[in-house]
């Protein structure tokens, strides 16, 4: 074999033999590169054949080819004629296939022999074995065989390494496989050899006569070599150690620890950080898998542990899950895992790091909460809320906007304001110039929708800038169309009224109809219509008279026409709804014909109705998806004493409940309220408060000790439910979970009382620095550079000027290059600030005192900030300025500050504003407020009178009877601190008293005293006015159910007594026997029940409609004791609008219960056919309607009505000797006593099977 040296291209290596296999072990890929590109270089300029088998550090060749590019500027060249290959991993194996280690020194051999065919020198290839990792006895197999492949070919073989993917015993073995390693040592390449295969070579490249035989020289000499190579891996094993060591001490200040766990014998190890993680010592804690799993928080258990088998499958990645440690502290901690697997591929080793993530993750929440809160506020506001630019760009719309608009948020905002308002509204200007004048506007301004039509808006608009300095806009707006109708139906209901004697209110009309030549109407001629015609069809009558439906309104729905048709000829009238197009109403309309050809039609507008239908249906369903998608806790009480309250999803997490648990108090007590630390009784919650006084309750904050014993405080409010009838049926209330919030403000508080203390302290600093300047150049240095404050001398006899380092650096200068000059200085003035800067200069030079100024610069580096300069002038003894000094301060984080603290300021005022309610914050050393709100509206005092207002003036203004309860509560505030609440009345300008609501909660300083008091005071006399009109309804109520409840409940007693009297004189009673009875009165009891149902579906009435409930009563018996597959029928014949009262439905019921339930039970036991028949109808009553008639009990009543109930089977019939007026049966007992009871009569036919005849009197 040729023995001439090759260029290796990497001067640390330099020359290499045929045969050479070597490593290098690389951390990051541009240490990869840096010694594999030269490499390759070197062999391509040789006329080498070159092969890069890329790790998976690189996903695809081109990563690559890249840092190849830069190195090799012909590499496109090479590539094109094959002389250099870059194979991919992906390329060379296929996704969690295993490598042949045989196979890929087969492929090796091969193309060093194409090489040589092809007219290449050799082969140079470079490759990386990690891929045999997980086989360890096959990675060193191979590189052992591949040093004896290349051992007599034409191959250099260099074998890359990430230190990364191998520990301590793994590396060294790996070096020793190779004839020599590069490692980076302090930033450099050194070349390590290996000891044993560098001696060997020695010998082997000895001439054969020095070569020494002796048996003793032999074996010292390989003595010497094992010490040697004691001594190399001695070394080695330190410097890793050491290595090991400052890696321990990374991840120990970024919180992250590693540890590995043996899967095959379940050891588990853990580093130093881990136990620090869990708050565990090495000394006492012996970490395993079960105690790993027993600091799990016992939620996560489960998914942890699915998770890490699911890594089993899918390798690296991370897992996020929460522990608890020693002193109940909960964590939340992120694991890396990675999974080593054996030959067969079973999962034997699993290693991986662990890190502390419980501060991001509550940030995560806190940012997401917040955002939430702002959304939830856009997105649910009922009234349309845009934000626009005041020159009419709109940036964002909410859900209502949509709604009102008929468009989606990106129309609105491609329409603009030119799009949504009407233009031609002469009031849209005037508002503008008001809103630019006063910055707000509040009025009526015609909108238009994407359809075209034009509403009235009801639009409130207040100027704001945002974050970034630019003034926006909040336009709220509500529609105000329904308003305006029902506006102008009242006044046209005043007209109608004062006209009531003399026309019609419906919409009449006589018309004629007209035929074609088949006979068949096609349209009908108006021969009379009234006022009200004319305003419902938009026309007057003079054009229509005389003249045909298609003459005047050229469309005409057939189907109408069909039905005039069919009055005018049958005479038959006709009642039925109908849309028309011509107006796009609902109309209700009654036809009868007077006259044979003719018709006359009645018509009312039902639109109203419909719309409300509709309205009805999507309220419904739209209330139905927000329970279930809205980001807020909500609760509705299903009764007006919310002993039953069921919650949505949010609802259910905060309250740890089961979805459609009742989680009333006063049926399942498992949590406790509080308030400013006082429990709170059933009737303090506010969903009870809003049901029982008929109250809107709004933004209460109460602590709630969950069953779990986590306590976490909800704001929230609740609002009565009401029936139609005005009644309450209930309440709903809405909350959020601001525990975190609480705590965020608490550390909030703190760290602005650290900051103001530091601040001072910052000061205090500053002035000793700026003292210390005058004494010394240095101490002037490192002052401004310390408070970023640069100073300057101007000696105006000579016009020389000094500029500090700290100056220079403010403005982005050099020190040392700067030429300092007033108009090199003006060049670095804002543009803006140029003129004020010089009128300055010129009121000093006039002898003027220089005063302090704030300023803005544009620095060397185009950075605009502001600056605070600061300055004194010194005058000769004839008053003219020879010297002026002076500092510069940058402040431009200040300014950014105030600027955002201007902005939430802005924000806080319009929102107080808008709210309807005023906001106050009280300096309690000072004894002064700031307002925010309508102070004038609310109170009737000017704003600037009601701001010089004090603490005592205002306690001055509350009523006597309630001033000593509010100092009360005022002074307990003062004493314990967290929030209070009171109610008082409070003088307004007027003289009078309204009753207002005042909550305040203190900000502490770090001594713990309350030094400010931020709250709201609203009126809230409208609400104190309906709760004591609402009292006396309540109780009215209350009385009617009861006395309800105590009918019903004695009806059911009744009946279980003559149920249990049935088995008094049974010696013996079978099971089959109870269920049955029981079954029965289930029945009768069901009777009652579906009545009940039907009255509270009847919306508020006292009467059932009994037909309905008759059917489905027959129905349910029906499904209750049909047998088999017998073919029984039901035939019902029922009158329609019959009422009942409750005390004639409930008997009556309970007769139909008890004579159906015997016929499906006995009159078909033998038949496998058979039919049931039910009538009621009205009886024809003789005798005249003022007669009077006087039931079993003696009492007078008047205006009979005779109803017949007929109940018949052609079953197999009672038995002839059966007296149905003394029978034994309960169930005849019971139908007797009912009809008794109904004062009616009874009779009973048994032709072709049973007949019950029941005729009873109804007032």
């Amino acid at each position: 074999m040729d023995e001439k040296l090759r260029t290796s291209g990497v001067q640390v290596i330099g020359d290499i033999a045929w045969g050479t296999h070597f490593c290098q072990f690389y951390r990051t890929q541009e240490e990869l590169v840096n010694v594999v590109c030269p490499y390759l270089k070197a062999g391509l300029e040789d006329n080498e054949l070159c092969i890069w088998a890329l790790p998976r550090d690189f996903e695809t060749k081109k990563e690559a080819e890249e840092p190849l590019r830069r190195t090799i500027p012909k590499l496109d060249i090479y590539l094109e004629k094959g002389q250099m290959e870059i194979i991919s991993y992906k390329d060379r194996y296929a996704e969690k296939e295993i490598p042949d280690s045989k196979k890929a020194l087969e492929n090796l051999i091969k193309k060093a022999d194409y090489a040589l065919l092809n007219g290449y020198s050799g082969l140079r290839l470079v490759q990386d074995t990690s891929w045999l990792k997980n086989d360890w006895k096959n990675l060193t197999g191979y590189e052992e065989e591949l040093d004896i492949a290349i051992e007599n070919r034409r191959i250099t073989a260099l074998c890359t390494y990430s230190s990364g993917k191998f520990d301590t015993d793994e590396t060294i073995y790996a070096a020793l496989s190779h004839r020599f390693v590069l490692v980076k040592k302090e930033g450099n390449w050194e070349k390590v050899e290996n000891p044993r295969l560098k001696k060997a070579e020695e010998r082997v490249i000895q001439p054969s006569g020095e070569v020494e035989t002796k048996t003793e020289e032999e074996n010292e000499n390989l003595k010497k070599l094992l010490e040697e190579r004691t001594v190399e891996l001695t070394e080695a094993y330190k410097s890793l150690k050491v290595n090991e060591k400052q890696f321990l001490q990374i991840r120990k200040m970024t919180h992250i620890g590693n540890w590995k766990w043996d899967i095959l014998t379940g050891e588990l190890h853990w580093s130093d950080e881990v136990y620090r993680i869990f708050g565990r010592d090495p000394e006492r804690f012996k970490a395993t898998c079960d105690a790993f799993l027993g600091s799990v928080h016992p939620d996560d258990r489960e998914y942890l542990i699915n998770s890490i088998k699911k890594d089993f499958d899918e390798q690296i990645r991370n897992i996020d899950y929460r522990i608890v440690l020693p002193d109940g502290e909960e964590r939340t901690v992120r694991t890396r895992v990675e999974i080593t697997f054996d030959e067969e591929n079973q999962p034997v080793r699993a290693e991986g790091i662990v890190q502390d993530i419980t501060e991001l993750k509550r940030i995560e929440k806190a940012l997401q909460e917040q955002e939430e809160q702002y959304r939830a506020f856009f997105e649910n506001s009922m009234d349309a809320v845009l934000f626009a630019s005041p020159d009419g760009t709109i940036h964002a719309a909410n859900k209502a906007a949509c709604k009102t608009f008929g468009m989606t948020e990106e129309e609105i905002i491609r329409a603009g304001r030119n799009g949504i308002v009407d233009q031609s509204d002469p009031r849209l200007k005037p508002s503008l110039e008001e809103r630019d004048r006063k910055g707000r506007f509040k009025g009526e301004i015609n909108h238009k929708r994407k359809d075209g039509t034009i509403f009235p808006g009801e639009v409130s608009t207040a100027l704001f800038k945002d974050k970034n300095g630019l003034m926006k806009i909040v336009i709220i707006i509500r529609d105000i169309t329904e308003r305006k109708k029902v506006e102008e139906v009242l006044r046209k209901s005043e007209e109608h009224y004062r006209m009531l004697f003399t026309n019609m209110t419906e919409a009449f009309f006589l018309g004629e109809i007209i035929l074609d030549r088949d006979g068949k109407p096609y349209d009908y001629r108006f021969l009379e219509v009234n006022p009200a015609f004319e305003f419902h069809a938009g026309v007057k009558g003079e054009k229509v008279l005389g003249r045909s439906h298609l003459e005047v309104f050229q469309k005409a729905d057939p189907t109408v026409i069909e039905k005039y048709g069919q009055v005018a000829s049958s005479g038959k009238p006709a009642h039925f709804e109908f849309f028309t197009h011509l107006t796009n109403r609902f109309l209700d309309i009654y036809a009868f014909s007077p006259e044979k050809g003719k018709f006359a039609a009645i018509f009312r507008d039902i639109t109203g109705r419909k719309k409300i239908e509709e309205k009805t249906r999507q309220r419904a369903e739209e209330m139905e998806t927000l329970m279930e998608v809205a980001p807020v806790a909500i609760w509705i009480g299903h009764d007006p004493q919310c002993n039953n309250i069921t919650g949505n999803r949010m609802a259910n997490e905060l309250y740890e409940s089961e979805v459609g648990e009742n989680v009333s108090v006063n049926s399942n007590p498992v949590r406790r309220f509080f308030k400013n630390g006082h429990e709170l009784t059933v009737d303090e919650l506010p969903m009870q408060k809003a049901a029982l006084k008929d109250i809107n309750v709004r933004d209460e904050e109460i602590d709630v000790l969950l069953p779990s014993g986590e306590l976490r405080t909800l704001l929230g409010s609740a609002s009565p439910l009401h029936d139609a009838d005005g009644n309450v049926r209930g309440s709903i209330s809405a909350s959020i979970d601001i525990t975190q919030r609480k705590k965020v403000e608490t550390e909030l508080t703190e760290t602005l009382d650290n900051l103001e203390s530091l601040i001072k302290g910052r000061t205090a600093e500053l002035e000793k620095a700026y003292s210390s300047l005058k004494e010394s150049e240095k101490k002037l240095a490192e002052a401004q550079k310390m408070a970023h404050i640069g100073n300057w001398d101007w000696d105006l006899v000579t016009n020389k000027i000094y500029a500090s380092d700290e100056m220079c650096r403010i403005f982005g200068l050099d020190p040392q290059e700067f030429d300092a000059s007033y108009e090199a200085f003006l060049n670095y003035v804002h543009p803006a600030d140029r003129d004020h800067i010089n009128a300055i200069y010129r009121a000093v030079l006039d002898g003027k005192e220089l005063v302090g100024m704030d300023y803005r610069i544009v620095s060397a580096n185009g950075q605009e900030r502001v600056v605070h300069g600061q300055g004194e002038v010194t005058f000769d003894r004839e008053n003219i300025p020879v010297r002026i000094r002076g500092t510069v301060q940058d402040i431009t984080e200040r300014k950014r500050t105030e600027k955002a603290l201007e902005l939430s300021e802005e924000r806080y005022r319009i929102i107080a504003e808008q709210t309807g309610q005023l906001v106050y914050d009280y300096n309690v050393e000072e004894d002064t407020a700031h307002w925010a709100g309508n102070i004038e509206e609310i109170t009737g005092y000017t704003p600037d009178k009601f701001r010089n207002m004090n603490l005592q003036s205002l306690i001055s203004l509350i009523h006597p009877e309630d001033e000593k309860k509010f100092l009360e509560k005022y002074e307990r505030f003062r004493t314990y601190g967290g929030t209070y609440r009171s109610e008082y009345r409070f003088k307004i300008e007027n003289g009078e008293y309204i009753y207002v609501e005042d909550q305040g909660v203190g900000l502490k300083d770090a001594k713990g005293e309350i030094k400010r008091i931020l709250g709201t005071i609203k009126d809230i006399t409208e609400r104190k006015k309906a709760e004591k009109s609402f009292a006396n309804i309540e109780a009215a109520r209350k009385r009617e159910i009861h006395h309800r409840i105590k009918n019903n409940l004695q009806v059911i007693s009744s009946l279980l007594d003559l149920q249990a009297e049935k088995f008094k004189n049974k010696k013996n009673t079978g099971d089959a026997d109870v269920l049955a009875a029981l079954k029965e009165s289930q029945n009768r009891v069901m009777s009652i029940a579906l009545i009940h149902e039907k009255l509270h579906e009847s919306k508020g009435t006292d009467k059932l409609d009994f037909s309905p409930y008759l059917m489905k009563l027959v129905e349910s018996l029906f499904q209750t004791y049909k047998i088999g597959n017998k073919d029984l029928s039901l035939d019902m014949d029922l009158e329609e609008n019959i009422f009942f009262n409750i005390d004639v439905a409930v008997p009556l019921g309970l007769i139909v219960n008890e004579i159906v339930s015997n016929s499906l039970k006995y009159a078909f036991r033998d038949r496998d056919r058979g039919t049931i028949r039910i009538k009621l109808y009205r009886e024809e009553n003789e005798k005249p309607e003022h007669q009077k008639h006087e039931n079993s009990r003696g009492d007078r009543i008047s205006s009979i009505n005779n109803f017949i109930l007929a109940i018949s089977d052609n079953g197999s019939g009672l038995p002839e000797e059966l007296n149905v007026e003394n029978a034994s049966t309960l169930g005849l007992q019971i139908i007797n006593i009912l009809v008794e009871q109904l004062d009616g009569k009874i009779e009973l036919s048994r032709s072709s099977g049973t007949e019950f005849t029941i005729r009873f009197p109804v007032a």
